[in-house]
This record gives structure tokens, C-alpha cells and sequence, in this order.
């Protein structure tokens, strides 16, 4: 598994498949901020912001391999084990974007004094890791090989960002407002509550399994 995460992590970076997220993410991250956001409410925008980000990395990632390449993978070591690779250096590079999103936030926003510091960032740690996982599940679900006209599959990708984002029943929407204010959110430290985190850990299980079941029927 780890070679196959190499190879794949490989195939990421030389596809220069990454930009476009990256730029995405660091525009959506750059622009909320007017100097004048608390901390905790920076740090749950740019949470919201993966979203979007690694959903958009995901679909990048099962896309970038060509499909002879794809077909000696699967021959090699399964179309199942390939496919969830490729999901989880998907999912890796979207920790990268987070950890950069909530290092801009601490040096851009209003940051809260003493020990109140480290709880709000832990909490917008904690608020992105939902989102993180909602993205990666948004993703795998919407795109190859579960879904496979590009048309379809980006459509479907948007339209499930937009529901992770708006939607009382997403575990991503549920933990940016779970103080009650959402992503206008104050000084004070959030957290997402035990309810999203774990609601957001079953969807994205669910959703690789969905997308590596599909990889091995149709590998």
C-alpha cells in the first residue's frame, strides 16, 4: 500500500492536477479575510473552504491516471486497493491545504490572548477535519468510477458541495454551526461535537467503499 500511495502521490504532482485546487483554496481563504476576523471565525471559514478544495482534488486524483496505466495497477495489485489510494493521497494533500489554511489564519486574523489561543485552534483543527472528510466523501461518491460521464460527474460534485455546505443533515454543515452563528461565527473557541465528527468518519467509510466496489466491477 505504501508504494501504491507513492506511486500515486507521484502521478499528482507531475499531472499538475493540483494547481487548480490550490489556487482555488488559497483565493477562497484570501479574500474572506479583512484583517478584522476573529480567529475562531477565520479558522471555520477556511474549514468550509475545503470543501470545495478537496472534493475538486479528488476528482482530480481518480481522473489523472491514463487508463492503460490504471489497467496494469488494477492487474497488479487489485482495482479496489488502487482506487482507494488514490482517494487517500487525494485526501492527504487536502491536509496540506488545511494546515496552510490555519496557518494563514493565525497570522491574519484576530487572534484571542493567553491560553484561549491554543483551545480555538485546536477546535478549527478539529471543525476542518469534518470538512476534510465531507470533501473527500463528496468526491468519491460523485466522480469516477462511480459516476463517469465528466459532464455528470461535475455537476454532481458541485451540487454535493453546495448540499455539504448548506445542508442541516451535512456533518460539514453541522459542525460550522454548531455555536449557531455558522461561518460568521465570533471570538470564542468552537468545536464540532462528537455527532459531525462521527457522522462525517461513517460518510466518507461509506463512500470509498461505494467507490471501490465500483472500481472493482468495472476494473
Amino acid at each position: 500500500m505504501i508504494a501504491l500511495l507513492r506511486y500515486q502521490a507521484a502521478i499528482l504532482l507531475r499531472s499538475h492536477r493540483w494547481i487548480f485546487p490550490l489556487i482555488l483554496y488559497g483565493l477562497l481563504v484570501a479574500v474572506s479575510d479583512e484583517g478584522a476576523v476573529p480567529l475562531a471565525g477565520g479558522l471555520d471559514w477556511s474549514a468550509a473552504m475545503l470543501v470545495p478544495a478537496v472534493a475538486l482534488l479528488t476528482r482530480s486524483m481518480v481522473t489523472a491516471e491514463p487508463a492503460a496505466a490504471r489497467a496494469v495497477v488494477a492487474a497488479a495489485c487489485g482495482p479496489a486497493r488502487a482506487q482507494v489510494a488514490a482517494l487517500a493521497t487525494a485526501l492527504g494533500a487536502g491536509v496540506v491545504l488545511g494546515l496552510g489554511g490555519a496557518c494563514f489564519e493565525l497570522l491574519a486574523s484576530q487572534r484571542p490572548p493567553g491560553h484561549a489561543l491554543a483551545t480555538t485552534l485546536g477546535g478549527g483543527l478539529a471543525v476542518a477535519v469534518v470538512c476534510l472528510l465531507v470533501g473527500s466523501a463528496a468526491g468519491a461518491v460523485c466522480n469516477f468510477p462511480v459516476l463517469r460521464h465528466p459532464g455528470v460527474t461535475l455537476l454532481s460534485t458541485v451540487t454535493a458541495v453546495v448540499i455539504a455546505l448548506v445542508a442541516g443533515i451535512s456533518p460539514a454543515a453541522a459542525a460550522l454551526k454548531h455555536t449557531g452563528t455558522g461561518l460568521a461565527a465570533g471570538a470564542g473557541p468552537h468545536w464540532p461535537g462528537l455527532v459531525p465528527s462521527a457522522a462525517a468518519a461513517c460518510l466518507l467509510a461509506s463512500t470509498w467503499a461505494v467507490s471501490a466496489l465500483a472500481a472493482a466491477r468495472r476494473g
